[in-house]
């Protein structure tokens, strides 16, 4: 494991007002935004950069498990009790961007208004700049676009909370319950050591927003049929038996590659830094060997990688969901993004949404995680194997924080107010 520099200050404040000239002066931000943002940066250059992989140690992990286990009980007892009970509340803003995007908001704004032991409502409008973005190209603003479908109800078009408990019980509108003092939930103590590249802290700070990211994952009860019914198509194996969790982002990311000879490359079309499938099966055979496991989850838009991935490692039982996968764009032939074509094509947007959820919730279920964290959804996954779980899990990410920025990538992926993209910390 690499050691963690220290970086120059001279760098750090060339950094710094590089952003201020360069990031902050878009055309669309505010004052308050670019307040949020350089509290933001400067809160970044407080940490030095920490590896992108996490294997924990055999010897030392039951214990570390146990611990974080029972914190994380403690810390979703306590997010249960401050969501339905409390008299106060902050207001999050969701976007019109996929589910990914979304249930990462919630569950940072969850966690960090946890800490205030104040309940997370979600505004019925949209983000100021994001409605004014869309203003320009033409398009009124709606909260999700998975409900912008010919039959969505002109109140989820409108409202992004009745959108959201469209689909998901949690956050409620307004509290279920009313806990009085003397029966609420202890805030739990913070764990008193770190494991693998974390500090105690920072542990504490990963399994909080796990936790309250898996806690905002709350499908109805007929979409958690459909999970469970796609589960059983797949063949998912018996309750115990571990699965390694694997996001190959493809789609309007990346398209797959190969050689005319077969061999496996990075694809050479890209909207971001991105891997050949043998790298992410490479890192699979190093967790699969070491933690005993032989069932393999792959989420990806590609069913070409599917059939590859099958190919390759017939050792290995691979497991997916029979989503259509016609659905999603294709970098070989679209330059759209996925919220894009939503916006475009609205009768395609609920069921590229579910097919969202049904991966996400079934990331609950695996052990390991194998993902690249310049991509939203694989830092969701990430998280919500975690959250599942109670603790941290064997986990690699392909892509690697950049070397010219000063910044945690950690915290990139975990605060709200991460306004940048992803690829400027991690390629």
């Amino acid at each position: 494991m690499t050691t963690p520099t220290t970086v120059p200050r001279w760098k750090q404040l060339a950094e710094l007002v590089k952003f201020w000239m360069v990031d902050v002066w878009g055309r669309d931000w505010d004052a308050q935004r670019r307040t949020l943002l350089y509290r933001h940066y400067r809160a970044y250059f407080r940490n030095p950069p920490i590896p992108p992989t996490h294997l924990p140690v055999v010897a030392s992990r039951l214990a570390d498990e146990v611990e974080q286990r029972a914190y994380t009980s403690a810390y979703r007892a306590y997010l249960a009790d401050v969501q339905s009970a409390s008299s106060r509340s902050e207001s999050v803003h969701l976007t019109y961007r996929p589910l990914g995007k979304n249930l990462r908001l919630l569950g940072t704004a969850i966690r960090d208004a946890a800490e205030h032991g104040r309940a997370v409502r979600i505004a019925p409008e949209g983000p100021a700049t994001e409605v004014r973005a869309l203003g320009a190209r033409g398009h009124a603003w709606s909260p999700w676009v998975w409900v912008r479908t010919g039959d969505a109800s002109d109140a989820l078009l409108r409202d992004a909370a009745k959108a959201w408990n469209s689909l998901f019980r949690f956050p409620e509108p307004t509290p279920s319950r009313v806990v009085t003092p003397a029966v609420r939930v202890a805030v739990p103590s913070p764990l008193p050591r770190g494991t693998g590249p974390f500090s105690a802290a920072f542990l504490t700070r990963v399994l909080q927003v796990a936790t309250a990211t898996r806690y905002a994952l709350t499908p109805h009860d007929d979409i958690m049929a459909d999970v469970a019914r796609a589960k059983a198509a797949a063949g998912w194996p018996a309750a115990g038996v571990p699965v390694l969790a694997m996001h190959i982002r493809r789609g309007d990311a990346a398209a797959a590659a190969t050689t005319s000879a077969g061999a496996d490359q990075a694809p050479a079309l890209a909207t971001r830094r991105s891997f050949a499938l043998e790298e992410y099966l490479s890192a699979a055979d190093e967790i699969c060997a070491r933690d005993h496991i032989t069932h393999i989850f792959l989420a990806t838009e590609s069913k070409e990688e599917i059939a590859r991935a099958v190919a390759l490692r017939p050792q290995y039982t691979f497991l997916w969901l029979a989503h259509d996968r016609s659905l999603f764009p294709d970098i070989r032939t679209s330059t759209q993004f996925i919220e894009d074509l939503a916006l475009d094509h609205p009768e395609r947007a609920r069921a590229l949404t579910l097919t969202a959820i049904l991966d996400l919730h079934v990331f609950c279920d695996c052990h390991a995680f194998i993902g690249t964290f310049n991509s939203e959804f694989s830092v969701l996954g990430w998280l919500l194997t975690v959250g599942a779980r109670g603790h941290l899990v064997p986990y690699r990410s392909l892509s690697q924080p950049a070397v010219r920025r000063s910044i945690n990538p950690f915290a990139a992926l975990l605060n709200l107010q991460n306004n940048c993209p992803l690829e400027l910390h991690h390629w």
